[in-house]
C-alpha cells in the first residue's frame, strides 16, 4: 500500500495477550530485571498493527514508542503535500515526540510495511524510568546518538549525491542488512521502486530508468518478488565515482 494512501488506524492490543519479552528486543531496556520488565509491560500501551495500517498519535502525542516486532516506515508530509520516507524501523526502535510542542510544518505518519507489534510510555513514565536506573539513561543517549549520525548520513546523501547516488547507497545500505556473500546480497521482498522514490526525494520513474540501466550493466537481477545485487563491489565503484 503506499504512502499517500489512507489506511486504516492502529488496533490495541490487550496486554494480557502480549509477553512481556517482547521488550527484551529494545535495546536499552537490556539492564532491566525480568521482574522490572513485567511491570513496564503493564504501564505500557500496545498497539498491533496489520501490513498498511497507520500508528496514530506518533511524534504528536508526546510518548515515547517501541517497536516489538515486524517493520514501520517513518514518512514526512508538508503543508504542500509533498511526502518523503525518512526510514524503515526494525524490532528494537524507539521513536515519538519528545519535545513540548510537536513541528507543525510537517506531519510525520509511522505506517506498518508488515504486520507489526508497538508498546508505547508517556513522556512522564519515561522521564522516571530514565532517573531510576543510570544504565538506562545511558542506553538511551548511547541510542539518540547513534539516531543523530544516521540523520546525518541521510542530510549529507540528500545534499551531496545525485539521484543515481543515492539509490546506489540506499541499495548498498539494505545489501549490507541483508548480508552480502560472495560479492552478492539477495532483498527479499524486492523494494518497491514507489518506495524507493519517496526514500530518495525524486520520482518513480527515474529510479524505474536508474533500476533498468544497472540490470543493463549486470548489478542487479530479478528473481521472481526477491532483487539479487549481483556485483556489489561494482555497486559500491559507481557510488564513489559519484563523489
Amino acid at each position: 500500500m503506499s504512502m499517500l494512501e489512507s489506511p486504516q488506524p492502529s488496533v490495541s492490543a490487550p496486554v494480557s495477550a502480549v509477553a512481556w519479552q517482547g521488550l527484551r528486543n529494545v535495546s536499552w531496556l537490556e539492564s532491566l530485571s525480568d521482574e522490572r520488565l513485567s511491570v513496564l509491560a503493564g504501564q505500557c500501551r500496545w498497539h498491533r498493527l496489520e501490513t498498511g495500517q497507520v500508528l496514530q498519535g506518533a511524534y504528536t502525542d508526546r510518548r515515547i514508542y517501541m517497536l516489538i516486532s515486524g517493520q514501520l516506515s517513518v514518512a514526512g508530509h508538508s503543508i504542500s503535500g509533498r511526502a518523503m520516507i525518512v526510514g524503515y524501523l526494525g524490532p528494537g526502535f524507539f521513536f515519538g515526540a519528545f519535545a513540548a510542542q510537536p513541528p507543525r510544518t510537517v506531519a510525520v505518519q509511522v505506517q506498518a510495511t508488515q504486520a507489526s507489534l508497538v508498546a508505547s510510555l508517556s513522556n512522564t513514565e519515561l522521564e522516571a524510568l530514565i532517573m531510576s536506573d543510570v544504565q538506562v539513561m545511558r542506553a538511551v543517549i548511547q541510542r539518540l546518538n547513534e539516531l543523530t549520525g544516521v540523520l546525518a548520513r541521510r542530510v549529507v546523501s540528500l545534499g551531496t549525491l545525485t539521484v543515481r547516488g543515492r539509490l546506489h547507497a540506499q541499495l548498498l545500505e539494505r545489501a549490507e542488512m541483508a548480508g552480502i556473500e560472495n560479492d552478492e546480497a539477495l532483498l527479499s521482498p524486492a523494494p518497491r521502486q514507489n518506495d524507493l522514490a519517496l526514500m530518495l526525494g525524486t520520482s518513480r520513474e527515474e529510479v524505474a530508468r536508474e533500476m533498468s540501466r544497472l540490470t543493463r550493466l549486470g548489478l542487479l537481477r530479478r528473481e521472481g518478488r526477491n532483487l539479487r545485487l549481483c556485483r556489489v563491489d561494482g555497486l559500491r565503484l559507481l557510488l564513489e565515482e559519484a563523489h
